[in-house]
């Protein structure tokens, strides 16, 4: 479940160097994204036509959400320094 607990589609998957799949659920609101593993039980035909998206790790984008973030206030701290 995402962190606001809106719904999660799937929108792509990669291939760890181990060659397990993992199919990445992203939140439909806030962006938020959950990696999870195919299990037994997956059509691994559907899972194979979703898109191939580059292999990440939760840490690499909870990395590029904080720069994101950072560099947003950057800009409102920037226009606000600018109108003052």
């Amino acid at each position: 479940m995402s962190t606001c607990g809106r719904r999660m589609e799937p929108v792509g998957r990669f291939q760890r160097p181990n060659e397990e799949y993992v199919i990445i659920h992203r939140c439909m609101c806030c962006d938020f994204e959950r990696f999870n593993r195919i299990a037994a039980d997956d059509d691994f035909d559907l899972v194979l036509t979703l898109p191939v998206l580059p292999a990440r790790t939760s840490r690499e984008v909870k990395a590029q959400q904080l720069e994101a973030l950072l560099a947003e206030q950057e800009e409102e701290w920037v226009w606000s320094v600018e109108a003052s």
